[in-house]
C-alpha cells in the first residue's frame, strides 16, 4: 500500500514538472487599414506594430487575440466599452485613455496633389483630411481657418485628394505612401514641409494595472529584437526608430593579419558620387567616407591606385594586382575570383529617360526598349543574371549612357539611383529625368581578393559597428551638393540686343494697332448697340419660357438653380441628348426653342476652347474615368460665360462600348469675376502704399534740404549785403562762397538721384548686398533719423543675396517708418533701433527691433491687416504694414512676424518691438 501511494506521488510530480505553465490572455484591437503597421493579408493581421505586440507575448509567456475593429474610431471604440483589454497603439488624446512607455514614433506629414503648385500657408482656408479623430485637435490648433473632414478608411481619403475635393491630407508619413504605392497611386501625391510632427506611439488601456503589465513585459524585448522587426517593414533607415550598434572584437589571427599587411586599394576615377577622383587628386564620395570610416575601426594600412575603367578593376582583383574594391556590388561572375563583405549600404536600380516620357512602374514596361547601361557595371550584371533577354546598350561610363538617351539612341540608361541624381544635375542633363525604378536594389559590398578571408569577417565586423546617423549625414552630404551653372555673357548681349530689338518693332507695330483699334471700336460700339436691343428681346422670351419650365420641375430646378449647376446624358447608339432646365438657363436657351445636340453644344464653346472639349469627349472615351475641364461659352449675346464640365461613362453594353455618358455644367462667372476683382483690389492696395510712402520721401526730402538750402541762400545774401554796404566785393570771397553754393548744389543733385531711385525701381531681380541695401534704405530717413534723435546699433553681415532691391526696400522703409513714430509717440529719452542682418542656411535674417514699449496684445495679431492703423487719420493709412507681408510672403517667398522682447542695453532694460524677417538668398 505504501508503495502505491509513492507511486501516485511520484506521478503528481512528473505531471507538474511537464505541465504546460498558464498563458494569460490579452485581446487587442487594431485598425486592418492601417498598412504597414497593421493591417489583414489572407485572414490574419498583418504588421510592424502587429509583430512587436506578438514579440511581447512571447517573451512574456503571454496569449494575445487580435480583434478587427473594421475601422480607427471602432478600434477606439471597443476598447473604451471595454470589449478588449488592449488598442494597438496611438498617442494618448483622451481624458479616459491610460497609455504605456513611448515603444514607437511615426512622422506625420502633409500631403496633397502633385499637380498643385500653390504655396501653402497656414492661415489660409483649405479643406484638410484626417484619419480618424486622433489628430483632430492638432490640426485645428495649426490650421484655425480651415476646415476639417475626418476619414473613417484610407481609401476614400485618398480619392479625395487626388480628385481634388480636398487640399490636403494629413497622417502617418510612412502609412499613406505604403497604402499608395500599393493601391497606384503614389505618383499621384507628393508630400509639403508646411506641417509635421513626431507623433508617439504607446499601448492604450482602460486602466494602470494593464498598462503597467505592457511597460514591464515589454521592457524584455532588446533594441537588436526591435531593430530587426522594424527592419522587417521599414527599409529606409532614416525612417527607423531604432538603431542597432554592437561592439566587436578581432580575433587574434585578424588582428595580426591587418597588422603585418598593407592593402592595396582600387579606385574608379569617374563613379561619381560613390568615388572618384577630386581635383585635388585624391579619393572622394560616399563609399570613399564609410570607407575611410572602416578603415579608421581597423586601423588599416592602406595604398590607393585609380583606374579609368571598372572592367580594369575588376581585371586588378582577378590578377591579385589588388587586393580591394570598396565600392561593388556582388554578382555571380566575380565570386569566381572574389569574396564580398555583408552589404553596408543599399540604393534603388533607377531608370533615367527624357523628361517627356510617363512614370515607369517596374522593367516590365520597357523589356522591348534599348537600355544604356555601363559595361560590367553591377547594374549591368544584376539586370543580365534577372532580364538575360533585354537589348542593352553597352557604354564604358555614365556620361556617354546619359548622351545616349538624350541623343534618343537608347530608350532608358539605369544605374544607381544617387549616382544618376548627381550625374544629371553635374552634367546639366535638363531634358533627362528618373522615370521609375527596375525594382532591384544595389546592395553596395567590399570586393575582396579570395584569399583574404580574415580580411573579410575584421571588415563585416566593422560594418555591423557603423553608426547609421553618421552614414545617413554622408549620403545627405553629397545628395545636397550644388552645381554651378557657367553662363556665356557673350550670348546674353546678343539676346539682350535681339530683345531690344524686337520691342522697338512692337512699340511701332503697336502704334498702329492703336490707329486701327480706334476705328474698330467705333464700329463695334455701332453694332453693341443693336445686339443689346436684340439681346433685350431674347431675354424677355427667355424669362417667359424659364417660368413655364419651372413648374414642370420644381424642386429638381430649384437645388440646380441654386448651385448654378446644369446635368445632362447623352445617349451614344441613339445619338440623343437631354438637357435639365438649369442645363438650358445657363446656356440662355429654352428646351422649346432648341433640341440640344452635340453639334449644338459645340457651337456655344469658346472658339479657342473647343480643342479642350474635344479632347475631353476623346478621353472620356479612352479611360472611362471621370473627367472635370473648364471651358467658356459665347451666348447668342455675345456674353461670355466660364463653366466647369463633369462627365462620366456610366452605361456600356455587352461588348463594353460605352452607351450612356452622364455630367453636369456649372456656372462658375461669378467665381472668375471674383478672382478678377481680387487682383485689381490687391493693385489699388499696392498703388496706396507706394502713394504713402511717396509722401514720407517727400517729407525726407525736404528735412534733407533745409540745411543746403540754408547755406546757398547765407551764402548769396552774404555777397549782396557785401556789394550794397562796401560797393565793391574781394574776388576772395565770390570764389569762396561759389564755391559753398556749388558744392551744396551738388548735395541737391545726389539728393534727388537717391529719392528717383526710390520712386523709380528697378521691378527685375538683382544681385546685392543686404547690408548695402540696409543703409541705401536708412540715408533716405537719415534726416528723419537724425531730427529724431535716435542711436542705431547695426550688426549686419555682408551676404549676397538675389532678389527684387526695391520691393525689399518698400520693405525696409515701412518698418523703419514705424519704428520712428513709435519712438516719437512715447517721448522717449534714449531712442534706440537696433538692425541685424545674417545668412541662416540658405536663407537671408534681418530683425528691426526698437525701444518703443512694444505693440499692444490686444491689436498685435492685426497690424498686417489692410487699413488697420493705431496714428491719426492724417498720419497713417493703415496699409504699410499689409503692404510688406504681402511683399515679403508672395513676392519674396519668405516670411515676416512681428514679436515684443524686453532685452538688456548698456546694462539696461528695455521693451520693443522686433519685426523679424527671413527669406532665401535666391528668389
Amino acid at each position: 500500500m505504501l508503495k502505491l501511494k509513492t507511486f501516485i506521488i511520484f506521478l503528481f510530480f512528473i505531471s507538474f514538472l511537464y505541465a504546460k505553465p498558464f498563458k494569460k490572455t490579452f485581446t487587442v484591437s487594431y485598425d486592418p487599414n492601417y498598412a504597414p503597421f497593421s493591417y489583414l493579408e489572407n485572414q490574419e493581421p498583418q504588421g510592424l506594430l502587429i509583430d512587436y505586440w506578438k514579440l511581447w507575448a512571447e517573451k512574456n509567456n503571454y496569449e494575445i487575440k487580435f480583434i478587427n475593429g473594421k475601422l480607427w474610431d471602432n478600434s477606439i471604440q471597443l476598447l473604451k466599452e471595454g470589449k478588449v483589454d488592449f488598442f494597438l497603439g496611438t498617442e494618448v488624446y483622451k481624458d479616459w485613455m491610460y497609455g504605456s512607455n513611448v515603444f514607437y514614433k511615426r512622422r506625420t506629414a502633409l500631403f496633397t496633389h502633385k499637380q498643385t503648385s500653390k504655396d501653402f500657408t497656414k492661415n489660409a482656408s483649405y479643406i484638410i483630411g484626417i484619419i480618424g479623430k486622433d489628430y483632430e485637435q492638432v490640426i485645428k490648433e495649426n490650421f484655425p481657418n480651415s476646415e476639417i473632414i475626418i476619414y473613417k478608411d484610407y481609401d476614400k481619403a485618398i480619392n479625395n485628394l487626388i480628385s481634388k475635393k480636398i487640399d490636403l491630407l494629413y497622417d502617418d508619413k510612412i502609412a499613406i505612401e505604403f497604402y499608395t504605392l500599393q493601391t497606384r497611386h503614389f505618383h499621384e501625391i507628393k508630400s509639403i514641409e508646411l506641417f509635421s510632427k513626431i507623433s508617439e506611439t504607446s499601448a492604450i488601456a482602460l486602466n494602470q494595472e494593464l498598462i503597467d503589465i505592457f511597460n514591464k513585459g515589454f521592457n524584455k524585448l532588446t533594441p537588436e529584437e526591435l531593430y530587426d522587426i522594424e527592419s522587417k517593414w521599414i527599409i529606409n533607415d532614416k525612417f527607423k526608430y531604432y538603431n542597432r550598434t554592437k561592439e566587436f572584437t578581432l580575433s587574434e589571427e585578424e588582428k595580426e593579419f591587418i597588422k603585418k599587411n598593407e592593402f592595396k586599394i582600387s579606385i574608379g576615377e569617374q563613379w561619381k558620387p560613390f568615388s572618384f577622383k577630386s581635383s585635388s587628386n585624391l579619393p572622394t564620395g560616399i563609399s570613399t567616407e564609410i570607407w575611410e570610416l572602416l578603415s579608421k575601426k581597423l586601423n588599416l594600412k592602406t595604398k590607393y591606385t585609380f583606374f579609368k575603367t571598372f572592367t580594369e578593376q575588376l581585371q586588378s582583383i582577378e590578377t591579385k594586382k589588388q587586393d580591394i574594391i570598396f565600392s561593388t556590388g556582388k554578382t555571380k561572375d566575380r565570386e569566381k575570383y572574389s569574396i564580398f563583405t555583408k552589404s553596408y549600404i543599399s540604393f534603388p536600380i533607377s531608370i533615367v529617360t527624357l523628361k517627356d516620357e510617363n512614370f515607369i512602374e517596374n522593367i516590365e514596361q520597357i523589356k522591348n526598349k534599348k537600355i544604356a547601361v555601363g559595361r560590367n557595371f553591377t547594374a549591368h550584371k544584376l539586370l543580365k543574371e534577372k532580364y538575360p533577354k533585354l537589348d542593352f546598350l553597352l557604354v564604358p561610363n555614365i556620361k556617354k549612357g546619359l548622351q545616349a538617351v538624350e541623343n534618343k539612341k537608347a530608350f532608358a540608361y539605369i544605374d544607381i539611383k544617387p549616382s544618376l541624381t548627381y550625374n544629371i544635375g553635374k552634367l546639366d542633363f535638363e531634358n533627362l529625368k528618373i522615370s521609375g525604378n527596375t525594382g532591384l536594389n544595389f546592395n553596395l559590398a567590399i570586393m575582396i581578393r579570395d584569399d583574404y578571408q580574415l580580411l573579410q569577417s575584421a571588415l563585416n565586423k566593422a560594418i555591423d559597428n557603423l553608426d547609421e546617423q553618421e552614414m545617413q549625414n554622408i549620403i545627405n552630404k553629397w545628395e545636397n551638393i550644388q552645381f554651378e551653372n557657367r553662363f556665356d555673357y557673350e550670348m546674353i548681349w546678343i539676346v539682350l540686343s535681339i530683345i531690344i530689338l524686337i520691342i522697338t518693332i512692337l512699340v511701332y507695330l503697336n502704334q498702329l494697332n492703336i490707329k486701327r483699334n480706334k476705328i474698330l471700336k467705333e464700329k463695334v460700339e455701332e453694332r453693341t448697340k443693336e445686339l443689346k436691343k436684340l439681346n433685350e428681346s431674347l431675354e424677355r422670351k427667355v424669362e417667359e419660357k424659364t417660368k413655364e419650365l419651372k413648374k414642370a420641375n420644381y424642386l429638381l430646378d430649384e437645388a440646380q438653380k441654386i448651385a448654378h449647376l446644369g446635368s445632362f446624358q447623352y445617349d451614344i447608339k441613339k445619338d440623343e441628348l437631354f438637357w435639365s432646365n438649369e442645363h438650358f438657363k445657363i446656356f440662355e436657351l429654352s428646351a422649346d426653342e432648341v433640341k440640344p445636340s452635340v453639334e449644338l453644344f459645340l457651337s456655344y464653346v469658346h472658339e479657342e476652347d473647343k480643342k479642350l472639349i474635344k479632347n475631353h469627349i476623346k478621353k472620356l472615351f479612352s479611360f472611362r474615368s471621370k473627367l472635370i475641364n473648364e471651358f467658356r461659352i459665347v451666348l447668342k449675346n455675345n456674353t461670355i460665360k466660364y463653366l466647369q464640365i463633369s462627365s462620366k461613362i456610366t452605361k456600356v453594353d455587352e461588348k463594353s462600348d460605352p452607351v450612356l455618358i452622364v455630367g453636369t455644367v456649372l456656372d462658375i462667372t461669378k467665381i472668375k469675376k471674383l478672382e478678377q476683382e481680387k487682383r485689381e483690389r490687391d493693385t489699388i492696395l499696392a498703388q496706396q502704399s507706394k502713394m504713402a510712402a511717396m509722401g514720407e520721401m517727400l517729407e525726407n526730402i525736404a528735412h534733407q534740404w533745409r540745411q543746403p538750402l540754408s547755406v546757398i541762400s547765407t551764402a548769396s545774401t552774404g555777397m549782396q549785403l557785401t556789394l550794397e554796404i562796401e560797393n565793391k566785393i574781394s574776388k576772395e570771397l565770390v570764389l569762396d562762397n561759389i564755391q559753398t553754393i556749388n558744392e551744396h548744389a551738388q548735395y541737391l543733385s545726389k539728393t534727388i538721384d537717391d529719392f528717383r531711385n526710390f520712386f523709380n525701381p528697378n521691378k527685375e531681380k538683382t544681385t546685392f548686398q543686404i547690408d548695402s541695401c540696409i543703409n541705401k534704405s536708412l540715408y533716405l530717413i537719415t534726416s528723419k533719423i537724425n531730427s529724431s534723435k535716435i542711436e542705431l546699433i547695426k550688426e549686419m553681415e555682408d551676404t549676397t543675396i538675389s532678389t527684387l532691391e526695391s520691393e525689399l526696400t518698400q520693405v525696409l522703409l515701412n518698418i523703419f517708418n514705424n519704428a520712428i513714430d513709435a519712438l516719437n509717440q512715447k517721448k522717449i529719452e534714449n531712442k534706440l533701433i537696433f538692425i541685424e542682418a545674417k545668412k541662416q542656411n540658405d536663407n537671408i535674417f534681418i530683425s528691426i527691433k526698437d525701444n518703443a514699449g512694444g505693440v499692444p496684445k490686444e491689436i498685435r495679431n492685426r497690424i498686417f491687416e489692410p487699413y488697420f492703423t493705431t496714428k491719426h487719420k492724417s498720419q497713417g493709412t493703415g496699409i504699410g504694414l499689409y503692404m510688406s507681408s504681402q511683399i515679403i510672403t508672395k513676392h519674396l517667398n519668405g516670411s515676416i512676424k512681428l514679436e515684443n522682447e524686453e532685452f538688456t542695453f548698456d546694462n539696461k532694460i528695455y521693451k520693443g518691438a522686433n519685426f523679424k524677417i527671413i527669406f532665401p538668398l535666391v528668389t
